[in-house]
């Protein structure tokens, strides 16, 4: 019997993962293969996903492992003595001394909340020695830090942890500075005791720097990271440490990681944790698998017996559903209180309407003006969400109205600027043109920008605020490894009043002095055409006004909209988040929407636009006869939102089904048989984008 493709690739493959000294677990091969069966891929296309890059052909060639050379700082016992050390040098200095005198570069400005500037000039005046060594070469002398005292709730919460079966999942749903991080880190302060290792996953690589930093602090070289932001070289020694540590007398591990680091081989699991459990970052889009993070972590708790602990202020409505009712799946465990009992900022609206009708037009309302003036001097912080990067959404002509498109997709051009001069750019190809004086269309030289992004939003702000300190917090400000780390920690360090950013901002971070956060355009969040809209607009806004007041000092939230009525507002100023799930899980279930249903998306692109939507209706064919016996409908095929990108045109089918059935899909080799060559394509099961 001739064999099929799948068959073929299930062959043992763990022969590429290792060395031959080193085992992957069973268990472990068997979450890949039930990734790649559920995700209709082949395991060697999963297994491709999950290592590191590099790893294959590293032991291939049998190259080292991978270790890495980072900076390592030093007090100098015969330095000269400072005359007037500044505030950022003397933390600096006072971290140092804590670990013993010396530690890595990188941990220390994060415990300082300091900027490698600070670094730069200590080592020039001779008062630290620094130099490269490899990591992992030095053993930490730094003190272990003590466990926080718990309150009720965080007790109560813990011993569920620890007291749940093998395998069960949990939701810790606590409200912005409940402390649920000190609950995680004390539950896998048990596992870690009793041999066993523990992964801890954050969704965002900007979120990584005070979680890590406060794991060292508490269990110190227990600890590695594994992140897009680590180089391939440090991944692949990351991959080898949990490798290493099945090895018997190898102590456990505790990981922190972004959403790839589900897939790490870490032995003896008895842990798992996803912080901020409903954000989308948690999802891989593209290249297949096309998983998410949470369902993978659930799979990986029912073959190997760990716990598994999602947390978040805003719990997605699937993992919320999942603990109602007897049949739950899940155990709900709250934390309804900030630590110290602080108060939770009140929410205050500006209804721009009002504004407009009393003459003021400008992009920031009177009310946030006034406290943003109130900032200089008093010690205080803000942070400011935008919800688009750039300077302007797009540039129109007023005389005829055309729109400047990307010549290589279906979106507009974003207008970009720094200093005197601006281009025009696209954020899906990244095409970049420079800003022409008349309009193609018509001749005209009646140009404008429409929309305001953070660039717009940041310059205002400086010509209205004279002497307010201001940094930007987008994609465009944070590239490069350590990226959201210096610029967080120029943040933290007292070095600007007022953080203007991205939806980036609202994502778990952990700044005391912050008093007040503002929403400059929340319309933009509510009138999105999607299935998830109005959660994830809720989800985004909760994050944000958490990050105010978690200091010794109040803090208040400020939200500018021309829609106060709105649902999404509504729950936002009474802060009742469960009251907003009860209603969209009925709405849900009498539309039949997830979920109360079940979706999968195939996305097809190739360069020829009829030969893309031919190749479309043929697979939506071959695929209708087993999709209608399991009860399943197919829309489409049609055009994507954005029908052209990067010069290839887009089409993609739409799956409609039952709830917890199975996709009524042949695996991806079979259905790529029936596309052209030059034809891609991409099965996304559960989509959270349509």
């Amino acid at each position: 019997k001739q064999k099929t493709a799948y068959e073929i690739s299930t062959r043992d493959w763990s022969s590429d993962v290792c060395s031959s000294d080193l085992a992957v677990d069973p268990h472990w091969q068997r979450l890949i293969e039930a990734v790649a069966r559920d995700c209709r891929t082949t395991p060697f296309r999963t297994l491709k996903a999950a290592l590191p890059p590099g790893w294959l052909g590293q032991q291939r060639q049998g190259r080292a492992s991978g270790q890495q050379r980072q900076a390592w700082l030093a007090l100098e016992p015969d330095g000269p003595a400072l005359e007037q050390p500044t505030a950022q040098q003397t933390r600096l200095l006072e971290a140092l001394q804590r670990q013993g005198g010396a530690g890595w570069q990188r941990e220390l400005l994060v415990e300082a909340q300091v900027s490698r500037a600070v670094a730069d000039g200590l080592v020039q005046k001779r008062r630290l020695r620094r130099e490269l060594r490899p990591r992992g070469s030095e053993p930490s002398r730094q003190p272990l830090e003590a466990p926080q005292q718990l309150n009720a709730d965080q007790a109560q919460a813990l011993g569920a942890i620890e007291r749940s079966d093998p395998g069960q999942q949990l939701l810790l749903w606590g409200v912005t500075g409940a402390g649920k991080t000190e609950v995680y880190l004390q539950a896998a302060a048990r596992c870690l005791e009793q041999g066993q290792s523990v992964l801890l996953l954050t969704p965002e690589i900007g979120l990584i720097p005070q979680l890590l930093a406060r794991c060292r602090r508490r269990f110190g070289d227990a600890v590695a990271e594994y992140h897009s932001g680590c180089s391939d070289g440090q991944r692949i020694a990351t991959w080898r440490r949990c490798l290493e540590a099945g090895a018997d007398g190898q102590p456990p591990l505790l990981v922190v990681g972004t959403r790839s680091a589900v897939f790490l081989p870490v032995p003896r699991l008895g842990l798992l944790v996803l912080d901020e459990e409903h954000d989308r970052s948690y999802k891989q889009d593209s290249p297949m698998p096309c998983y998410h993070a949470r369902d993978v972590a659930r799979l990986r708790a029912q073959l190997s017996g760990c716990r598994l602990v999602l947390g978040s202020a805003t719990p997605s409505l699937e993992s919320w559903m999942g603990c109602q009712g007897p049949a739950a799946g899940a155990t709900l465990l709250q934390l309804p209180r900030r630590i110290a009992d602080r108060p939770l900022p009140p929410v205050h609206l500006v209804d721009m309407r009002q504004e407009l009708a009393e003459g003021h037009r400008r992009l920031v309302s009177r009310p946030l003006m006034e406290r943003l003036e109130a900032l200089a001097g008093s010690g205080n912080q803000a942070v400011v969400l935008v919800p688009r990067r750039g300077y302007s959404s797009f540039l129109s002509c007023r005389s005829c109205g055309e729109v400047v498109q990307c010549p290589h997709c279906d979106v507009a051009l974003t207008v970009h600027r720094q200093r005197e001069r601006s281009w025009l750019r696209c954020h899906w190809c990244d095409h970049r043109a420079e800003i022409s004086g008349h309009c193609g269309h018509c001749g005209s030289t009646a140009f404008k920008p429409f929309g305001a992004g953070t660039q717009q939003v940041l310059e205002h702000l400086e010509q209205e605020l004279e002497g307010l300190r201001l940094l930007r917090f987008d994609r465009d400000t944070t590239r490069g490894r350590d990226g959201h780390r210096m610029l967080l920690e120029r943040f933290a360090a007292g070095e600007a009043d007022v953080l203007v950013g991205t939806q980036m901002l609202a994502k778990g971070m952990d700044l005391p002095q912050v008093t007040l956060a503002a929403v400059l355009a929340a319309d933009g969040l509510l009138h999105r055409p999607d299935l998830r809209s109005a959660e994830e607009s809720l989800q985004l806004l909760l994050q944000l006004a958490g990050r105010a007041g978690r200091g010794d000092r109040p803090g208040e939230v400020l939200v500018q909209t021309y829609s106060p009525e709105h649902r999404v507002i509504r729950h936002l100023v009474d802060g009742r988040y469960g009251a907003f799930l009860r209603e969209e899980l009925e709405q849900r279930r009498s539309a039949g929407l997830v979920p109360f249903s079940r979706a999968c998306l195939l996305r097809l692109a190739g360069p020829s636009a009829s030969r893309t939507a031919t190749a479309a209706a043929s697979l939506a064919e071959h695929i209708r006869p087993l999709a209608e016996r399991q009860g399943w409908l197919i829309i489409g095929p049609a055009p994507a939102p954005v029908a052209r990108v990067a010069g290839n045109s887009r089409w993609q089918l739409l799956l409609h089904g039952p709830a917890q059935s199975e996709l009524p899909l042949p695996m991806e080799t079979e259905l790529r048989q029936q596309l052209p060559r030059d034809v891609s394509l991409a099965i996304d099961p559960d989509p959270l984008e349509l």
